[in-house]
């Protein structure tokens, strides 16, 4: 229980705000100047590059960097709805490290690469941050120090857990741009008490901001209302007014997808067929259910359960007061449900269930700050024991990921410095030949000047856009050793 004295008790809980900061940054100083890996440099690509590449096409629109020949580059779309990529552009350039490619040392360009996405993720946890500073400092009536620890041991569990880590400062979207949005719509969700007059505004920009992500996101929240409308029916009192609430979030988010649509529709019909592919791939194959991925994937499934116990014990009271917690953890919980349904292994990281494991441990947090009275010590207790153990098995994970210096994200388990090797001679590969070398983006990055097209065309796509578009390079395309 922290002391009652007003000006006490700001100063207490501005040093518990950075107790978390500070225990959030050192669980990722180890990895942050990780070498990039995989399609990493896709996505550093946006924040580093010296011209924004929304700035190099005729539709002003974020591109891919797949190539670089002959002093130009060639930009291919992101076969996504584009507005991720837009966000990810603006803000991730607004913090980053000026003229960075070409400048920098590896270990410092790799920083400066990761920093901006890391920096999206904080933004998107700022209102777990919060929430849980309040949780862990309002004196109820006979509180014990469990009242405290439990909010404080769930989010510093999810904060630096593997996954959080990983995909905070990956350069990619869930990590990033899907923390920012789904974290921020959590929290509005949170904080939207329908009594309040302004309840209604936060369900509005909750929506809008579950709208501008990614197709996924949109349908699992989409999903979520509809289906937090029909539970809400328990609460005879109040139908209407939580009817009315979930009708504004659905039409925030209509209206950002709409938004999203009108900018690119080629993008965002694309997005769909990404999807389709996916599960035409997979065959719905548990992947991230396999042992190898409960590093990263059991602090999810575990708060998913915390918070699903929580919900069901509180059900009344909570579709009265706050419905929009039960909207926040149906969203996530739909996400989850179709990523692990989909089986996708994508770069062997489960970087998509980063946003969900945020907001699970947010709705942990708002549940305990309304209806921790309900909940018996023992409870506490028992949270804050499965959050220690929790924490010890983080930190012996990324301990021996640091240890073993092998990727913490794409190409999980790699080897940096074979990564880095692979890069080198790439790059010696295309200064000894003149040639363009058939690589990833990120060798690029680490390796100025080389004439390049992305791996990710195939080697019949880059030679037919060489033969296309380059016509004096197309006999120059040469391939790394294997």
């Amino acid at each position: 229980m922290l002391p009652a004295t007003p000006s006490r008790r700001i100063i207490l809980k501005l040093a518990l705000a950075m107790a978390l900061l500070t225990l959030a940054a050192a669980a990722r100083l180890p990895f942050i100047g990780n070498i990039l890996a995989g399609e990493e440099g896709y996505f550093a690509a946006l924040v580093l590059n010296g011209t924004p590449t929304s700035a190099l096409g005729d539709r002003h629109l974020p591109r891919e960097i797949a190539g670089f020949i002959d002093g130009k580059p060639v930009l291919q779309t992101f076969h996504r709805t584009v507005m991720p990529y837009v966000i990810m552009e603006t803000i991730g350039r607004a913090v980053a490290v000026r003229n960075a490619l070409g400048r920098l040392p590896t270990a410092s360009l790799s920083i400066a690469a990761r920093w901006p996405f890391a920096f999206m993720f904080l933004l998107g946890s700022l209102g777990l941050i919060a929430l849980t500073v309040e949780a862990a400092s309002v004196a109820g009536e006979n509180p014990t120090a469990a009242d405290t620890l439990a909010p404080l041991g769930v989010a510093v569990w999810a904060l630096t857990s593997p996954l959080a880590v990983g995909a905070s400062i990956q350069p990619q979207v869930d990590g990033s741009v899907g923390v920012l949005l789904l974290g921020t719509a959590a929290t509005l969700l949170a904080l939207g008490d329908i009594g309040h007059p302004a309840g209604r505004w936060r369900f509005l920009m909750a929506g809008l901001m579950a709208g501008l992500g990614k197709h996924e996101w949109a349908l699992a929240f989409a999903a979520a209302a509809l289906a937090s409308s029909v539970i809400c029916l328990i609460d005879t009192a109040n139908r209407r007014r939580n009817a009315a609430a979930f009708a504004v979030f659905l039409i925030g988010l209509a209206l950002a997808v709409a938004l999203s649509y009108a900018i690119s529709p080629s993008d965002y019909r694309a997005g769909f067929n990404v999807m389709a592919n996916i599960f035409e791939q997979t065959g719905g194959e548990l992947w991230a259910l396999q042992s190898a991925q409960w590093p990263f994937t059991v602090p999810v499934i575990a708060l998913a359960l915390i918070d699903g116990v929580f919900i069901v014990a509180v059900a009344r009271p909570l579709v009265r007061t706050a419905p929009g917690l039960l909207l926040a953890y149906l969203g996530a919980a739909a996400t989850v449900i179709g990523y692990a349904a989909s089986g996708w292994r994508g770069d062997n990281f489960p970087r998509y269930f980063a946003p969900p494991l945020i907001i699970f441990a947010l709705v942990f947090v708002g549940l305990w700050l309304r209806f921790r009275n309900v909940i018996v010590p023992a409870v506490g207790w028992t949270i804050v024991a499965g959050t220690m153990v929790g924490l010890g098995a983080s930190y012996q994970f990324l301990a021996a990921s640091h240890d073993s210096q092998v990727s913490l994200g794409d190409l999980r388990g790699a080897a940096l410095a074979q990564i880095e090797q692979s890069y080198a001679a790439a790059a010696k590969l295309g200064h000894d030949t003149n040639g363009v070398v058939f690589t990833v983006t990120t060798t690029w990055i680490y390796h100025q000047g080389i004439n390049f097209i992305s791996a990710g065309l195939g080697k019949d796509g880059a030679a037919k856009y060489i033969a296309a578009h380059f016509p004096a390079f197309k006999d120059r395309l040469v391939f790394p050793p294997q």
